[in-house]
């Protein structure tokens, strides 16, 4: 198995280009069956091949090199999500005064539900035992690592 420190050795114009095409196709493609287009997958691209080749040459990624396309393609999966979500939470209707005033009502009752289920969610939440509570905060908020959580926990 060629590890990707091996295999990223090498001129980075040449591995930039097989890293282009091993994983452009299938996200252009990806990016189409989820309602994008071919300018939405040229953009989700770059910014995905700019993450994933910082975290390589930062050493955050080791492995060979299909574990790194399928870990570059994570990343365009998620960054095409993330689009999609941002622009329809940014959608709003600009044409008559009525439809905007029904636009803001349905946003109103939309924030009701996101203010009920934060609540619902933050009793729930405190139904948990400390220890539970301690590591979905170290996990959500903190960013912690499983493994760290899982070794400061043994602590306790």
């Amino acid at each position: 198995m060629e590890t990707l420190t091996n295999w990223s050795s090498g001129n980075p114009e040449d591995l930039l280009k097989q890293m282009y095409a091993d994983n452009y196709p299938w996200l252009e493609n990806y990016v189409r069956q989820n309602s994008g287009n071919d300018s939405d997958a040229q953009d989700v691209f770059q910014e995905s091949i700019a993450a994933a080749w910082l975290n390589l040459r930062q050493g955050r990624f080791e492995g060979d090199k299909a574990q790194f396309n399928a870990y570059l393609r994570q990343i365009c999966r998620y960054k095409w999500i993330n689009q999609i979500r941002s622009a329809a939470r940014s959608k709003i209707i600009y044409s008559d005064t009525l439809l905007e005033q029904e636009a803001e009502s349905d946003g109103l009752e939309v924030l009701k539900d996101q203010l009920q289920q934060s609540s619902l969610l933050q009793e729930c939440f405190m139904q948990l035992g400390t220890k539970c509570r301690q590591v979905l905060r170290l996990f959500y908020y903190k960013k912690k690592p499983l493994g760290e959580i899982a070794g400061s926990m043994k602590k306790v």
